[in-house]
């Protein structure tokens, strides 16, 4: 439970990473446009005041930082810092190209605004620092008469004037670090809100799947009762009469009770392998395949008998789930002789198993009439039929293939009409892997 609970939260935060990635991207194409509207601003304002060596020079630089930032520090977010930095030295640089004009102060405010899209209110300080900076030190310059300064309009900024206007510029990016802050805050609850619903709907999913597989398993399991009741009727009603029409209805309708049968027993075991833990079994392969070729023996066309060949090669103990490998091996073997060609003389199913150390590998061929190459990745589906000779009820492989994930293993197939089909398949020894 504590494993579950850890890997939904794993998710989830992956899931958060992937979100706040997104707005980085946005973000970042957004911070391109801006940048660049700036440079050109500042370019704009040379061809009124004649300021073209700091708008070139000065804005190109600060061009060249900020993407030289970008690129050396694509693995960090350090770069977006460069940029807070970069958009407070343009507010400089249009200032002193308006020779002071009070406006160009209000760049700073929109780049403020502009670095809210990244949702980090920390990205407001390097912004902050620099307009503090800028402010202090060429007030004071124009206070002390440095010519050429153009700061402001005015003689001077006295001291009052400049912590007023600190003041008013930190209560404005402060304000726009908190927009950044409660916009990525709504935006990590908005995903848990998303995760929490998913989670209830998952929950009511597995209640009802649950409810829906333990009334599938119950009606499945009350039905075989009346049904063996009236294959066995069927049987004295044949016993009793000797009329041939009587004896072919009755023939025609035991068929159909078995396959109804066969049916129920299919959903049975798919309902088994949903609800049933994994067991530990030692595992003789020499006893499960001598128990499958007895059940098995009398399947098909009476008028002929199919050849089984087996080889079991390696004594390491094998530890598995027996109730399951009878089921995977019994539907594979039970489909090769199903679907066996009738017009070789000699029909056969080869089992090979090989046992390893960590792992089986089995191989079950034949020499059947073979499944058609674009109907092979269907086979694993529920209630698939690749042959229009089929008579089962389809689950047969998709049964098998849901026990082997059970198990941990996997299953390939390789078939050509006219030829044959094997299947390959390979499990975990579960004694080794220590479940």
């Amino acid at each position: 439970m504590q494993m579950k609970q850890k890997d939904e939260n794993l998710d989830q935060s992956a899931h958060i990473a992937e979100f706040l990635s997104a707005i980085k991207t946005k973000s970042d194409r957004l911070a391109n446009y801006f940048i660049f509207t700036f440079f050109a601003f500042g370019l704009f304002l040379a061809t009124f005041y004649d300021t073209w060596q700091i708008a070139v020079g000065v804005g190109g630089l600060l061009l060249v930082a900020y993407f030289s930032a970008k690129m050396v520090l694509a693995d960090s977010d350090l770069y977006q810092y460069v940029l807070s930095a970069v958009l407070g030295i343009f507010m400089a640089q249009f200032i002193y190209q308006m020779h002071g004009l009070f406006e160009m102060h209000f760049t700073a405010f929109l780049s403020s605004a502009i670095l809210i899209t990244y949702q980090k209110w920390k990205l407001q300080i390097p912004l902050l620092i620099i307009v503090i900076v800028h402010h202090a030190l060429f007030a004071y310059m124009q206070y002390s008469g440095v010519g050429g300064i153009y700061f402001t309009q005015l003689d001077h900024m006295s001291l009052q004037t400049f912590i007023f206007h600190i003041v008013l510029v930190a209560a404005i990016f402060s304000v726009c670090g908190l927009w950044a802050y409660q916009f990525k805050k709504y935006s990590e609850m908005h995903i848990d809100l998303i995760f929490k619903k998913k989670e209830i709907e998952n929950m009511e999913l597995k209640r009802a799947n649950y409810e829906l597989d333990h009334f599938v398993y119950s009606a499945s399991h009350d039905l075989r009762a009346p049904l063996n009741s009236m294959l066995g009727l069927i049987e004295i009603a044949k016993d009793e009469t000797e009329e041939d029409h009587t004896l072919e209805y009755l023939e025609a309708l035991k068929g159909n009770a078995e396959r109804l049968d066969t049916f129920i027993c299919d959903i049975l075991d798919y309902s088994r392998n949903l609800r049933t833990d994994v067991s530990n079994d030692s595992i003789s392969y020499k006893e499960l395949l001598n128990d499958i070729e007895q059940n098995l023996k009398f399947m098909g066309d009476n008028s002929r008998s199919v050849d089984f060949i087996t080889a079991i090669r390696g004594d390491s103990p094998v530890f598995s789930d027996k109730s399951r490998l009878n089921n995977i091996l019994n539907n594979l073997i039970s489909n090769a002789i199903r679907y066996q060609d009738t017009e070789k003389k000699n029909p056969f199913v080869k089992i090979e198993i090989d046992i390893l150390e960590d792992e089986t590998h089995i191989v079950i061929s034949d020499n059947g009439i073979g499944i058609p190459e674009e109907s092979q990745p269907k086979i694993y589906d529920m209630f698939y039929r690749a042959s229009n000779k089929a008579v089962g009820s389809g689950l047969g492989l998709y049964i098998a293939k849901e026990a082997l994930n059970k198990l941990g293993g996997q299953i390939k197939v390789t078939s050509k009409v006219g030829e044959g089909t094997a299947f390959y398949i390979q499990i975990p020894n579960r004694q080794i892997i220590k479940i």
